[in-house]
């Protein structure tokens, strides 16, 4: 059954507050360092990007979903879109992608806030949805496996050991 749409955004608010916690430790110097998330080339100003991404991904779902068409998020391969936003983000500062993230972490949670129930649980309008519901691919673009709203869960783990190293 798909979150409520308080808890989806107690889940989306507790994720980003725990990644702003550990964010905060980092001066820009460690938010910039190269290969220091998850076992790759990201600097934790890339895992900012990418949640701040997906975030922003989400806000167009919801604007695709009430035009009637199908968003670019279930045509496109998630690789696909997340090398395409590391290109495009790989010269922003940490000071830019913060201000980036922040800005998409308060549009998602106003746009959710705006949804009425029969929005969220309402089908999808096009025939080959797999999600239920709006609620229901929201969540799966804003999570985890297994855990609907809860990407930032996803990388917490990484940024918790790179903070740690200090």
């Amino acid at each position: 059954m798909p979150l409520q749409r308080g808890e989806a955004l107690a889940v989306l608010d507790a994720g980003q507050a725990e990644l702003d916690g550990l964010f905060d430790q980092l001066d820009l110097h460690q938010l910039s360092q190269p290969g220091t998330i998850g076992g790759g080339d990201w600097a934790a100003k890339d895992l900012m990007g990418h949640i701040a991404f997906w975030e922003e991904l989400a806000l167009d779902t919801l604007d695709a979903v009430r035009g009637g068409v199908k968003p670019r998020v279930v045509q496109v391969a998630t690789d696909q879109l997340n090398a395409e936003n590391q290109a495009e983000q790989a010269t922003q500062s940490a000071i830019e992608l913060r201000a980036r993230a922040a800005s998409a972490h308060e549009a998602i949670l106003a746009a959710i806030h705006s949804l009425s129930e029969a929005e969220w649980t309402a089908p999808l309008p096009w025939p080959d949805a797999t999600a239920r519901s709006l609620g229901d691919l929201l969540g799966g673009v804003l999570g985890a496996p297994d855990r609907p709203f809860g990407h930032a869960y996803a990388h917490l783990d990484d940024l918790r050991a790179y903070v740690a190293k200090g």
